[in-house]
């Protein structure tokens, strides 16, 4: 059974056909068009990483920090929840993030858009705004902007209620919260089954201890919780 969908989104009119389970342009508008009012509630976050945060989740029209030796594996587990719940992920020029790694930390790669942004400030600059926008997470590498336009997009985060996650140095932008990871200990057979890794958050948002153990499996969709 298919629809028919039209809808004009900043003057663009797209349209689109509607199959079971098949995401088209004109659905993909009707999501930014609803996150504009989508400025409320924090994302949710696995269990073992809820207790760094006081709202149990990702805040808002804030800015996170993730790096470290395993950072690419925090992020999938940072974002994995939120995907699965919904909500839609804009990856900016991080060309090292692995599609398959991604799905087995249980990120719903359906709701993934990985962007091109180019190696220019100007260009970068807008094509992070436009994500930041319409999107509900929005994770960049290299941030590439002045400090003016840092500032700009940060009022773009809190008036759209969206997320920004920055893998790496932040550049000019101050997160709110930056997690950091190191991992303690591998597991091998014919390859590297799992790694237990060491995360600890610092930042003016950091709830409780900031530290906790995660284990991240390379052959399963969910990170699995150590301790605390």
């Amino acid at each position: 059974m298919t629809s028919q969908h039209t809808l004009e989104l900043h003057g663009i009119a797209l349209s689109g056909v509607h199959q079971h389970a098949v995401h088209t342009g004109a659905e993909l508008a009707e999501r930014l068009a609803q996150h504009q009012g989508s400025q409320y509630g924090s994302l949710p976050v696995g269990s073992a990483l809820s207790a760094l945060f006081p709202s149990g989740g990702l805040e808002r029209g804030q800015i996170y920090g993730c790096r470290g030796d395993a950072s690419l594996s925090l992020l999938y587990a940072l974002i994995a929840r939120a995907t699965q719940v919904g909500s839609w992920v804009a990856a900016v020029n991080l060309f090292s993030l692995g599609l398959m790694s991604a799905r087995e930390h249980g990120v719903a790669l359906q709701r993934l858009l990985c962007v091109d942004a180019g190696t220019q400030a100007a260009a970068w600059t807008q094509v992070l705004g436009a994500c930041v926008d319409g999107l509900d997470v929005v994770v960049a590498h290299a941030p590439k902007c002045s400090l003016y336009d840092a500032r700009r997009i940060e009022a773009r985060l809190k008036a759209h209620g969206s997320v920004l996650i920055i893998v790496g140095d932040p550049g000019v932008f101050s997160p709110a919260v930056v997690l950091s990871s190191h991992t303690t200990q591998w597991e091998f057979s014919t390859h590297a089954s799992r790694r237990e890794v060491d995360v600890v958050a610092t930042g003016r948002r950091v709830h409780g201890r900031g530290k906790c153990t995660l284990t991240f499996p390379s052959h399963s969709q969910h990170m699995e919780y150590v301790h605390t």
